[in-house]
């Protein structure tokens, strides 16, 4: 049986008056796997990974692996 992998997971948050956005905990999460996903571009996709985490209430979220953090 696969031992449940946790990790710690972020967003971007733009605080008043910023032009930037930080880098932001938002919790703790399950992590199940990694997945692909895509953005469409003039000249057609284009593929980058993503993290696949189950958050607290059950809700399901594909996000970038840059958003993700393995304690």
């Amino acid at each position: 049986m696969e031992k449940t992998k946790y990790v710690k997971y972020y967003g971007h948050e733009r605080k008043e008056g910023q032009s930037h956005f930080d880098r932001v905990l938002k919790g703790t999460a399950i992590f199940h796997q990694f997945g692909v996903d895509y953005e469409e571009f003039d000249s057609g996709p284009g593929n980058f990974s993503t993290a696949i985490i189950e958050l607290p209430d059950g809700t399901v979220k594909n996000i970038y692996v840059e958003l993700i953090e393995f304690n």
